[in-house]
């Protein structure tokens, strides 16, 4: 009886310390994707203005070279902070890297034809159909299954951020056949990034400390594309040696490297939100920086704003919090299997060692 009773105590105390653990765990999962996207929607719209003043008024019009001044920058900041003792850098084979060096500048280079060659309203488009894209990629690829009344709160927020920010929609076949590419490439680069990350078992400092010297190389082979650009004002220098030998000064390369900086923390807050929440979410996230971006100038700015907008934006906001509302409840029902599942497993093994017990003392 007493060793009976022993066994007892301790499978009720190991239960009790397997229910407040996972309490504190699920509090800890829900404020890091929110931290994380807060973090994401602040220096996407912080790198937006700055990128528009170093392409406006440092005069320097060359996307692909400036991406790749981001990732070298990224690289050099994370193995500083690497040698700082900030987390340790590990090896990864060379053919993931590679593919998702690929996977990102296909991504930028589509994002850069599309804007190119189509108006603003149909680039917009093009964006939101990135969203169902990625969902219809992640169930091929991955096998994943997204709920009905998910499919629902996506697709009204697609509507709403249409309604509210589309005007015009003129295009020609190729600008048509571009933005498919575009939207195939934004939904293939969010899926590999958390693919990648889940199959290496890696953080996201290190496997962007890892893979950030084949986009530079790369981009910088792929920058002289940056001519071919059409250019708005005829002042712009035609190439960047030009903008170096004529252009440049102390402040305007200073600009160009505090973009660098704020392209770092673009990148870290990407991976940090796709590796803590999904492809699919990080989309959401992207048209919350729209539709904040918005209201930002509504409200700051004195912006106007038609009833079409308001619409949009009541909209886009109503599919957002259904949605947020769904990945809440499916969190909470996975931390539920989860919780009965490791009180469930200890218990079992506790009742084994107790027969395992009693039938040796029957023996002896």
């Amino acid at each position: 009886l007493t060793l009976t009773g022993f066994f007892t105590r301790l499978c009720w105390r190991r239960k009790r310390l397997l229910e407040q653990e996972p309490a504190r765990h699920h509090s800890q999962v829900m404020i890091l994707p929110i931290l994380y996207s807060l973090f994401n929607i602040g220096t996407v719209v912080c790198i937006v203005v700055v990128n528009k003043t170093v392409f406006q008024v440092a005069g320097f019009q060359f996307p692909t070279l400036l991406v790749g001044i981001h990732c070298g920058i990224t690289h050099i900041g994370l193995r500083v902070a690497a040698l700082l003792g900030a987390f340790e850098r590990r090896k990864f084979p060379k053919r993931a890297l590679i593919v998702l060096a690929l996977s990102f500048i296909g991504y930028n280079v589509a994002s850069l034809a599309n804007l190119a060659l189509n108006t603003v309203g149909f680039y917009q488009i093009s964006k939101i159909m990135a969203t169902p894209t990625t969902m219809a990629l992640e169930s091929v690829w991955l096998g994943k299954k997204f709920p009905r009344d998910m499919r629902y709160a996506v697709g009204v927020m697609c509507v709403g951020v249409g309604l509210a920010t589309v005007t015009d929609v003129q295009a020609t076949w190729i600008g048509g056949l571009i933005a498919i590419v575009a939207a195939m490439g934004a939904a293939q680069s969010y899926i590999f990034i958390g693919k990648t990350q889940h199959d290496l078992g890696a953080s996201s400092n290190q496997l962007l400390v890892a893979y950030t010297p084949y986009c530079f190389v790369f981009l910088m082979l792929l920058s002289p594309l940056d001519t071919l650009l059409p250019k708005k004002n005829p002042n712009i220098a035609d190439n960047a040696m030009i903008w170096i030998m004529e252009r440049m000064t102390f402040t305007k390369s200073l600009l160009v490297i505090f973009s660098g900086c704020i392209g770092l923390l673009v990148s870290l807050s990407t991976f940090l939100l796709i590796k803590e929440t999904s492809p699919l979410t990080y989309n959401i996230v992207g048209h919350a920086k729209t539709i904040c971006i918005l209201v930002s100038g509504v409200v700051f700015f004195e912006d106007k704003i038609t009833s079409k907008k308001f619409i949009g934006i009541v909209v886009a906001l109503s599919g957002m919090i259904w949605y947020g509302q769904i990945k809440l409840r499916l969190r909470k029902e996975s931390e539920k299997g989860k919780k009965k599942q490791d009180v469930e497993q200890p218990v079992m093994l506790d009742n084994l060692n107790l027969e395992a017990s009693c039938a040796n003392e029957k023996i002896s």
